[in-house]
């Protein structure tokens, strides 16, 4: 059998390559996938280049290289069905439909473990949020918004905006958001959340209780901090790639010393420890099912793409970021072409 699988070799280079795919060993699962969703954060920093080589890969992923260098395989939101089980495994698995949190291909050979089923009642393109899920739901684990405070969020891409969608749901004072865009801005009244463009009407400063940042920009940051309150939050969800130096020195100017801004890192990686003696992986992935079921995110996917036509993709999401919200690639039915003969 044969696969094909998404490779990022360089600066804005992304190519699809056909590789061997053995049958399910003891213990496995063969995944031809569905869809799998772009990441318009991590995934375009390695696509423009700005990530330093070397960088220690996510430890929660399996099967990728662990140091961050070119060519790289890459994603972690894929979707399919279970087409085969290995000796050992359910057979009652096949046919199921299943979450993989692996790099973009066709199909996959993995743990049985590791081919999250789907809930039902869950459409396939929704499914393929759970990863964006998983981290809003641990961004609002981290926020811990307060009755009656006053909360923004700074960038309106999928975990802005389901960030949104959950803090949406909390006896809040306010709620607002934040992008410069104004497709995302339109986005968040889904989840009856008015946005604003930053540059046209930017926040006021010392207003905020909380702040989530998650723009991914150094100007997001500085706007973030500036934003808060004597002692609010910001909680900060953004990877900033090379621009991490520029964005926390403009960020940290005399306001923020002054007003005893708490800044909380939030990554999906883990659970604060404050929290890990009640909250697991596994509890928190229920909690992303549930927002996806409730959040129907699938309304946030704007473009569609044939998985050869990868390349097409990404160029997409890097040069109409003001079009682009959620970009999915489309598998089709068959991830596994059988060799010839």
């Amino acid at each position: 059998m044969k696969r094909q699988s998404l490779w990022f070799e360089g600066r804005e280079s992304v190519t699809v390559r056909e590789e061997p795919l053995d049958p399910p060993g003891a213990g496995e699962v063969v995944v031809e996938t569905l869809v799998s969703a772009i990441s318009p954060g991590t995934e375009m920093l390695f696509y423009r280049g700005e990530i330093e080589e070397g960088t220690e890969v996510d430890s929660v992923l399996e099967g990728f290289r662990r140091r961050l260098e070119y060519p790289l395989a890459y994603g972690y939101a894929s979707v399919g069905r279970v087409s085969q089980a290995g000796p050992g495994v359910d057979r009652r698995l096949e046919g199921r439909l299943a979450f993989v949190f692996m790099p973009h291909a066709s199909a996959f050979r993995v743990p049985a473990g590791s081919a999250v089923p789907v809930p039902d009642g869950i459409a396939v393109e929704d499914a393929a949020f759970l990863a964006a899920a998983e981290t809003s739901v641990n961004l609002v684990l981290d926020a811990a918004p307060l009755l009656g405070e006053k909360a923004s969020v700074f960038g309106l891409g999928v975990i802005g905006l389901l960030t949104t969608g959950l803090l949406s749901r909390f006896p809040l004072a306010s709620l607002s958001a934040w992008d410069l865009h104004p497709r995302r801005r339109a986005a968040a009244a889904l989840f009856g959340v008015c946005a604003a463009d930053p540059l046209a009407s930017p926040p006021r400063e010392g207003t905020e209780d909380l702040a989530v940042e998650v723009s991914g920009s150094a100007e997001g940051f500085r706007l973030a901090l500036s934003s808060c309150r004597y002692s609010g939050r910001v909680v900060i969800g953004s990877w900033y790639g090379m621009a991490s130096r520029r964005a926390t020195i403009e960020g940290f100017d005399t306001a923020f010393h002054r007003n005893r801004v708490r800044i909380v890192s939030s990554q999906v990686s883990t659970i604060d420890p404050g929290l890990s003696g009640r909250w697991t992986r596994e509890r928190r992935l229920d909690a992303a099912w549930e927002a996806l079921r409730v959040l129907r995110p699938s309304r946030l996917v704007t473009h569609r793409v044939p998985f050869d036509r990868a390349s097409d993709a990404y160029q997409l999401v890097a040069r109409t970021p003001q079009e682009t919200i959620q970009v999915m690639l489309v598998h089709g039915n068959a991830g596994i072409r059988q060799r010839p003969g």
